[in-house]
C-alpha cells in the first residue's frame, strides 16, 4: 500500500458564509497588478494624445478663425470693399499660451490696396500687446502708408498752383519741374519739395530751386520781387489732407520719401480695440 505522504491534497479555505472555497494562488496577484498598471499607462497615453490633438485643433482652427475675424474687422474699420487683399500674421507663438497671458505679442497686417484721398497705396500695420479683450488698450500700433511715385504725380494741382511738366521722387524730396516765360525767354525751373507732417495733412515745403543751370535758395527767390511774383505759387507751401481716409485714432508722426515711395508713418498707442476713434474719420476741405 502506498504511503499517504505522497497523496495530493486540496487546501480549502472558508469564505464569509462558512462555505469552503479553493484558495487562490498568491502568484496571481502581481500579474493582475501588472495588468492594471499597463491599462493605466494606455489610458494616460490616450488622454495625452487627445490633449495634443485638441491643442493642435485649437491652434490651427482657432488661428484660421482669428485671422478671418481680424481681416473682416480691418476691412470694416478702413472702409475696404473686401478683405481679400488683407493678410494677417499672428506671430509664431502659441495662440493658446498667448491668450492665457492676456493677449498676442505681435500682429502684422499687410494691405495691398488702400486709398488715401484718391491716391492708391499699400499699408503695413504692426501692433504689439494686442489684448484678447476688446476693452483693453493695445500697447503700440505703427502704420506705414506707402504711395508710389506714379500716384504722387496725381498731386500736380496740390503741389503747385502752376502747371507742372513733371513730378518725380528724387532722393528724400519730390522734384517738380515747370517753365517760366520771362519776356520772350522760357526758363526751366525745378523745385525740390520736402514732405512733412502737418496735423492731419501732409505739407510740401520748398527746399531748393534749380533755375536753368543755377541752384538758388528759396529765400533768395522769395526776396526777389520779379521772380517771387512769377514763382509765388510754386514757392508756397502746399498741403495734402489725409484725415478723411484714416481713423482719428491714428496720428501722423512723419512723412518721408524712401524707395521711390512717399511713406506716411502713423501711430496709435494705448487705445482700446473697441474705442470709437477706430471708427471715426476726420474731414478734408
Amino acid at each position: 500500500m502506498a504511503s499517504d505522504e505522497h497523496q495530493p491534497t486540496l487546501e480549502l479555505r472558508l469564505d464569509g458564509s462558512g462555505e469552503s472555497a479553493p484558495a487562490t494562488s498568491s502568484s496571481d496577484a502581481p500579474a493582475k497588478r501588472k495588468r492594471r498598471g499597463w491599462i493605466g499607462w494606455v489610458i494616460a497615453g490616450v488622454v495625452v494624445i487627445i490633449l495634443i490633438v485638441g491643442v493642435f485643433l485649437v491652434e490651427t482652427v482657432g488661428r484660421t478663425a482669428a485671422v478671418r475675424i481680424a481681416q473682416d474687422e480691418i476691412a470694416s474699420t478702413l472702409g475696404l470693399e473686401a478683405s481679400d487683399g488683407v493678410s494677417v500674421d499672428l506671430g509664431s507663438g502659441s495662440l493658446v499660451l498667448q491668450a492665457l497671458t492676456g493677449g498676442l505679442d505681435v500682429v502684422t497686417i499687410d494691405i495691398d490696396r488702400f486709398e488715401v484721398n484718391g491716391l492708391e497705396s499699400s499699408v503695413r500695420v504692426i501692433a504689439t500687446g494686442v489684448p484678447v479683450v476688446p476693452s483693453q488698450p493695445i500697447d503700440t500700433v505703427s502704420m506705414d502708408v506707402a504711395i508710389s511715385g506714379a500716384e504722387v504725380s496725381k498731386l500736380a494741382t496740390t503741389l503747385s498752383g502752376l502747371g507742372l511738366d513733371s513730378i518725380e521722387l528724387e532722393g528724400s524730396a519730390i522734384r517738380v519741374s515747370t517753365e517760366f516765360a520771362l519776356l520772350f525767354i522760357r526758363i526751366p525751373v525745378a523745385l525740390d519739395l520736402v514732405p512733412v507732417a502737418a496735423g492731419d495733412a501732409i505739407a510740401f515745403e520748398p527746399d531748393s530751386v534749380i533755375l536753368g543751370d543755377e541752384q538758388i535758395s528759396v529765400a533768395d527767390l522769395r526776396a526777389n520781387p520779379l521772380v517771387s511774383s512769377l514763382a509765388g505759387s510754386l514757392l508756397s507751401s502746399q498741403e495734402f489732407c489725409v484725415a478723411s481716409s484714416l481713423p482719428t485714432a491714428l496720428t501722423i508722426d512723419s512723412v518721408d520719401v524712401a524707395n521711390d515711395n512717399l511713406v506716411i508713418q502713423l501711430s496709435a498707442d494705448g487705445i482700446a480695440l473697441d474705442d470709437a476713434a477706430w471708427k471715426q474719420y476726420g474731414t478734408c476741405p
